[in-house]
């Protein structure tokens, strides 16, 4: 009976020896990645008082960094409300064709061809149809948007485009306030706001976007 005890003992002492090994284990293990996954957020967290610096021979860098410029200044300067619906319907087209896509490659799966070419047929002509839907999106609707926004209910869009082999950048925003709509449309070369090294000058852009905030809401102004 004592032998039988000890055993039992020594065997519950020996598990909780080894769940507590492995406890400390993975909690450790699992603490090192959270701080790993800390660091490396830490690394890529946008210090926005630092200058923004682009390539400026590198004309999306260089719009990209402009188009951003300028959507922060709307957004904290004027507070307007940033909305998404032109980026989420290309989302939605995008998110059918893979749909078509991830559903033809599964039925080819589950019925291996040629039981299956039927629905591989159906679902490659709904997958290049949304395709060529998403370019005429693109190009007819969205035609270079990078920020669209609503302040006590008026709307505003921004576009950009820079030409190829060109320095000229163009802007055209409009707003709608009401039945009222409001297109403001001027190019400037990009050497306006950046600097030999390719800094982007914060107080230029803020200029500009006075500018085009007053002309845009003038007629709510009045």
């Amino acid at each position: 009976g004592i032998n039988a005890e000890y055993g039992k003992q020594w065997y519950q002492r020996r598990v909780r020896g080894v769940l507590n090994y492995y406890t400390n284990y993975y909690y450790k293990s699992n603490l090192s990645t959270i701080k790993m996954v800390r660091k490396i957020l830490e690394n890529f967290k946008v210090d926005d008082s630092k200058p923004v610096v682009v390539e400026k021979y590198d004309k999306v860098a260089v719009k990209n960094g402009i188009d951003d410029m300028l959507r922060k200044t709307f957004t904290e300067k004027y507070n307007v409300t940033e909305t998404y619906r032109t980026r989420d319907t290309r989302l939605a087209i995008c998110f059918i064709a893979c749909c078509f896509s991830g559903f033809a490659c599964l039925y080819d799966f589950l019925h291996p061809f040629p039981e299956s070419k039927l629905v591989l047929g159906i679902c490659s002509f709904s997958y290049f149809s949304i395709t060529g839907l998403l370019y005429v999106w693109e190009w007819f609707v969205e035609k270079g948007t990078f920020f669209e926004g609503e302040l006590n209910g008026a709307k505003v869009k921004l576009s950009s485009y820079i030409p190829r082999y060109s320095g000229n950048y163009t802007l055209t925003g409009e707003s709608t306030i009401g039945s009222e709509v409001e297109e403001v449309n001027y190019t400037k070369c990009v050497s306006s706001w950046l600097t030999e090294t390719g800094e982007i000058l914060p107080g230029k852009i803020e200029q500009e976007t006075d500018a085009l905030y007053t002309n845009l809401f003038k007629t709510k102004a009045q």
